[in-house]
């Protein structure tokens, strides 16, 4: 499931200090729209592979990281 757009929260990309992960982590791909989460459970990579995850060897590439966005996700819960 796609994380809400209204959650987001935008981090800078700086491929020279590393690509960050987290479990609310997620790389948004700007040229197939695709959004893969930064710790999958298996290797993943976007429709166009700009972004890739290789987990077994904990490598992330992002082919084109002008074209590439990261974001965290909040997790509220509901008013009562």
């Amino acid at each position: 499931m796609e994380p809400n757009e209204q959650n987001r929260q935008y981090l800078p990309i700086e491929p020279d200090k590393g690509y960050p992960a987290g479990k609310n982590l997620y790389y948004e791909c700007l040229v197939c729209g695709d959004v893969i989460p930064s710790m999958p459970d298996d290797d993943t990579n976007c429709k166009c592979r700009n972004i890739m995850i290789d987990v077994g060897f904990s490598r992330m590439v992002i082919e084109y990281p002008t074209k590439a966005r990261c974001f965290s996700v909040s997790r509220r819960t509901p008013d009562k």
